[in-house]
């Protein structure tokens, strides 16, 4: 009668592979999630500032044909893109583009103004 009472060095060394594989595809989630969040993070960073440049538009930067773009800091750019449309009298509605950049990502904002006919 044979009597086993452990384990044999290859059942050992499978489950420390096993092991191994699953401690580093749980690393590899937990950093791809922390780089998600990070750039969850600047996008939402880039949403707040282009709702600011874009809330600007017509009381700060007066409403005229013009093509705009600058550096924000932080890493950040940004764009500013207002054209004419159709005037009816004194006043015309503008298409109004904001679109803030961080790296190879943007975001991009558009509205319609009215202004006065330049």
């Amino acid at each position: 009668m044979h009597n086993d009472n452990g384990f044999t060095l290859l059942e050992v060394m499978a489950a420390f592979v096993i092991a191994a594989l699953a401690t580093i595809i749980l690393y590899k989630a937990g950093f791809d999630g922390a780089a998600e969040t990070a750039t969850a993070a600047r996008y939402q960073q880039a949403v707040v500032r282009a709702q600011s440049r874009l809330a600007s538009i017509g009381a700060l930067t007066p409403l005229h044909a013009m093509r705009a773009h600058g550096d924000d800091g932080g890493g950040f750019s940004w764009q500013i893109n207002i054209v004419p449309g159709q005037s009816v009298g004194p006043l015309t509605l503008y298409a109004v583009q904001v679109t803030e950049s961080f790296g190879n990502r943007h975001v991009t904002l558009s509205t319609q103004r009215l202004g006065p006919t330049t």
